[in-house]
C-alpha cells in the first residue's frame, strides 16, 4: 500500500507519472481483489487521466471509469473500518477524501457535487482526520467551502446550469 501512495503522490505532482500509479495499482489489485483503498486510489487516477486528456469524449470516459471505481469503494469501504493499511490513515477515510475531492473537482455538469459535499464532510468528522497531513486536511476544507458556496450562492448556480 505503501508503494501506492507514494506513486499516486508522484502523479499529482506530474502528470506524466499517472499511467506508472495506474500499473501500481493494477498490480495490487491482482493481488487483493477489489481491495476497496486501491479501488478508490485507481477511481482517483482515472480522474486524473481525465483532467489530462484533450479531447472531450476521452475525458467523459475516464470520468466515468473514475465514477464507477470511486462508487463502488465508497460502497464497500466499511468492510476495511477499523482496520489501518500498513500505517496508512484509517482507509475508511482514505477512500472519502480521494473520492471527496475527486467530485469536487467533477465539472458540474456531471452531478457530482454531492456526493463530493457528502463524503468530504464526513471526512472531517472521521477520528482519523486529525492524523493525516495538514496539506490533505486543508484540501479537503477548501473543497468543501467552495461546494457549499455554490450550493448556496444563486449566482453561481445560474451559471453552472
Amino acid at each position: 500500500m505503501k508503494e501506492l501512495r507514494e506513486a499516486f503522490e508522484r502523479a499529482l505532482a506530474e502528470p506524466g507519472a499517472i499511467d506508472a500509479a495506474i500499473e501500481v495499482a493494477q498490480a495490487f489489485l491482482a493481488a487483493h481483489e477489489r481491495h476497496p483503498v486501491t479501488m478508490a486510489y485507481m477511481g482517483s487516477l482515472a480522474g486524473l487521466k481525465a483532467s489530462a486528456a484533450t479531447l472531450p469524449w476521452v475525458k467523459l470516459g475516464y470520468a466515468n471509469d473514475a465514477a464507477a471505481l470511486l462508487d463502488a469503494a465508497y460502497e464497500r469501504r466499511h468492510e476495511i473500518a477499523g482496520a489501518a493499511t500498513d500505517g496508512e490513515p484509517e482507509g475508511e477515510l482514505v477512500i472519502l477524501l480521494l473520492r471527496g475531492i475527486a467530485y469536487a473537482n467533477f465539472p458540474p455538469f456531471l452531478g457530482r457535487a454531492e456526493a463530493a459535499r457528502e463524503c468530504l464532510e464526513q471526512a472531517t468528522r472521521h477520528f482519523a482526520l486529525c492524523g493525516i497531513p495538514a496539506v490533505y486536511r486543508t484540501l479537503a476544507f477548501s473543497h468543501l467551502a467552495g461546494l457549499h458556496r455554490h450550493a448556496l450562492d444563486p449566482e453561481i448556480k445560474s451559471q453552472a446550469s
